[in-house]
């Protein structure tokens, strides 16, 4: 297994991991497989880092044997008062690597690299309700509930609660 940041080369592998996990868990994702299929190329590549290291804001992907398996990104607030806050967004391991630990290690090295950002103290993220595999992960690294959106998401008609999870990391 080998984490490292995505860059601007890796967005078509990005994309079509991207794709699949929109595709193999609606529920999860506040996008949805029909608005990014569309998305050209260019698009995916314009999240990803010119370099890696270069920002606040970064993606990391997780290999398996040369080929991306998982990605999880990471955004530091902008507005004066959130910047001591970061968000870890669009987690995802694919179903068959499921288990063994890459999601584990994919979240150990956003909060190692986190941690290196001056003045971050808190970190936060969302899990539907029912994702229960999620919740446990970020659980065992110290991030707690401290609150549910109901009807966060509507997804084929039907509404998804999410929970708000944060980590202090002072």
């Amino acid at each position: 297994m080998q984490i490292r940041e995505l860059t601007k080369n890796d967005a078509l592998e990005y994309r079509t991991l991207r794709l699949r996990a929109l595709k193999e868990y609606p529920t999860i994702f506040s996008s949805s497989y029909e608005v990014e299929l569309d998305w050209p190329p260019a698009r995916f590549a314009d999240r990803l880092a010119e370099t890696p290291e270069s920002t606040d804001a970064f993606t990391l992907g997780c290999f398996a044997n040369g080929d991306l398996v998982g990605s999880i990104s990471f955004f530091r607030y902008e507005a004066p008062k959130e910047m001591h806050t970061g968000r870890i967004v669009a987690v995802h391991v694919a179903a068959e690597h499921q288990g063994s630990g890459y999601g584990r290690a994919m979240v150990a090295a956003v909060l190692e690299r986190a941690r290196r950002i001056p003045g971050l103290s808190t970190i936060q993220l969302t899990a539907t309700t029912t994702n229960e595999r999620a919740k446990s992960l970020y659980a065992s690294f110290g991030f707690e509930i401290c609150g549910t959106t109901p009807r966060a998401m509507l997804v084929e008609g039907e509404y998804i609660d999410e929970h708000l999870m944060v980590l202090k990391l002072d």
